[in-house]
C-alpha cells in the first residue's frame, strides 16, 4: 500500500502550482478528484503542449491518475455537489482568486464548520490580503519579483526561466505542507486551514542561493561572487559538458583533467580568492582546452579523476541516458486519451511498495457520473444533471 492510499483529495484549481501537487500526492497513492467547470473546456492547461486526442502534454503530467467531475458551480446545484464533495474529503485545494470561495460558499470557515478534520488548502498569487492580492498572476510574474530574472539576464537584460519554476517550487510546497498537516491530523484529530502563495514560495526556493549574495546586512562580512558565474557549461569539440570551475577542494583533480602548464603554474589561480578575481581569464583557458577534446574524453578524465561533471544532453538524448536508463526513470506508456507516451516516473520509492507507472490524466468530465453515485446521487438525479447542464463529459 502506498503512503497516502486512503485519503480523498478533492481539487477545485486550474494551471500548475495546485495540480501540480495534488497530482504528486496522486502518485504517493491518494484519490484525488479534480473539479473541472461544465463549460467544455475546464482546466486552461488541458491546451497547452502537444496534443493527441485532445489531450495535451503538460496537462497529462500535471493531472496524471486523477478523476474529472465537471460542475457549473455557477448554479446552486452544482455548488451543492461540489460541498458534497468536499464533506467527503479529507484535504479539499483551490486555488480561485482570494475571496472568490467564500461568494461560492465554499469558504474554509464554512467547510471546516461542517467537518473539522477537513484540510483546507487556498493556493494564491500573493496571499488572501495586500496590494497585489487581487491582481491576476502567473509563474512568469513572480519570476520577476523575487529574483530569477535577473538572475538568470544580466542588469541589461533581465531573462525568465524557459520552464514554471515559481508553479512548481509552489507545487511542492503544498504537497509538502499537505502531507504534514494530515501527520499532525493524525496526532490531533483536527485539519486546519493551510495558506501558501506562490511569491512566498517563490521566495523560499530561490532565496537560499539565488539571493546568497544578497542577504547579509550591513557591511562587516567578507563578499564573494556568486556561484553562478562559474556554474555554466563549457563547449568541447563535439558537444558540452557540465563542471564547476570554483571548488576549493576539486582544483587540484581538476587540473589533473586539463592537464596545462600555463593554468598550473599562473599566479592568477593559484587559490580559490585568485580565481574568482580572474574568473573570465580562467574560463577563456578552459575552453581553449576542452575545445581540443570530444565530449567523452573529457568525461573520462573527470571520472578517472573523481569530479562531478557530466554530458549536456540535447533534448533527444536524456531517455538514452545509461543511468537514466539503468534506474527506469522514464517510461513508455500506451494507454488514456494521450495515447504513447515517455514519461517520468514517481521519483519517491516507499521500501518494498513497488513504484507505480504513472496513470493516464483524465479526460474532461470523465468520472463525473461515477463520483456522484458515490455520494448518492440517483441515476435519475445523474441524468436530470447531465441534461440540464450542470454537469458535462466531453469525449
Amino acid at each position: 500500500m502506498l503512503p497516502l492510499a486512503d485519503v480523498r483529495i478533492v481539487e477545485a484549481a486550474q494551471m500548475i502550482s495546485a495540480p501540480f501537487a495534488t497530482s504528486l500526492l496522486s502518485d504517493q497513492g491518494a484519490e484525488v478528484i479534480k473539479v473541472e467547470a461544465a463549460n467544455g473546456v475546464g482546466d486552461r492547461l488541458r491546451f497547452l503542449g502537444d496534443r493527441r486526442n485532445e489531450m495535451a502534454t503538460v496537462f497529462n503530467g500535471q493531472n496524471r491518475g486523477k478523476k474529472s467531475v465537471t460542475l457549473d458551480t455557477k448554479r446552486d446545484e452544482g455548488r451543492e455537489a461540489l460541498v458534497r464533495l468536499i464533506d467527503s474529503a479529507d484535504v479539499f485545494v483551490q486555488n480561485f482568486r482570494p475571496g472568490v470561495a467564500e461568494r461560492m460558499g465554499v469558504g474554509p470557515d464554512a467547510m471546516r464548520a461542517r467537518n473539522a478534520r477537513l484540510i483546507y488548502v487556498s493556493v494564491s498569487g500573493f496571499g488572501p490580503t495586500g496590494p497585489y492580492a487581487d491582481q491576476m498572476v502567473y509563474d512568469f510574474v513572480v519570476q520577476g519579483m523575487v529574483g530569477i530574472a535577473a538572475r538568470e539576464g544580466t542588469d541589461e537584460r533581465p531573462r525568465l526561466s524557459s520552464q514554471y519554476v515559481v508553479d512548481k517550487a509552489t507545487a511542492l510546497t503544498v504537497a509538502q505542507a499537505i502531507s504534514a498537516a494530515l501527520y499532525q491530523r493524525a496526532v490531533t484529530g483536527e485539519g486546519q486551514h493551510l495558506e501558501i502563495d506562490m511569491l512566498g514560495a517563490g521566495l523560499q526556493f530561490f532565496w537560499p542561493d539565488g539571493m546568497c549574495d544578497h542577504a547579509l546586512l550591513g557591511d562587516d562580512f567578507v563578499a564573494q561572487r556568486h556561484m553562478s558565474e562559474a556554474y555554466d557549461v563549457r563547449p568541447t569539440k563535439d558537444g558540452f559538458v557540465s563542471l564547476n570551475l570554483a571548488s576549493k577542494s576539486t582544483w587540484p583533480r581538476l587540473l589533473e583533467v586539463l592537464d596545462s602548464e600555463v593554468i598550473t603554474n599562473d599566479p592568477r589561480f593559484a587559490d580559490f580568492e585568485t580565481r574568482q578575481e580572474n574568473a573570465q581569464e580562467l574560463m577563456g583557458l578552459v575552453d581553449e582546452i576542452l575545445a581540443e577534446l570530444t565530449t567523452d574524453e573529457v568525461i573520462a578524465r573527470m571520472r578517472a579523476n573523481d569530479l562531478p561533471g557530466g554530458k549536456v544532453l540535447r533534448f533527444e538524448e536524456v531517455h538514452l541516458d545509461p543511468q537514466v536508463v539503468h534506474n527506469h526513470a522514464l517510461v513508455e506508456l500506451v494507454d488514456g486519451a494521450i495515447g504513447a507516451r515517455r514519461e517520468a516516473r514517481p521519483a519517491a520509492r516507499f521500501g518494498a511498495v513497488d513504484t507505480p507507472l504513472p496513470q493516464p490524466a483524465p479526460t474532461l468530465g470523465a468520472d463525473t457520473d461515477t463520483v456522484l453515485a458515490a455520494l448518492g446521487y440517483s441515476a435519475d438525479e445523474l441524468a436530470r444533471l447531465a441534461a440540464s447542464g450542470v454537469t458535462q463529459h466531453v469525449e
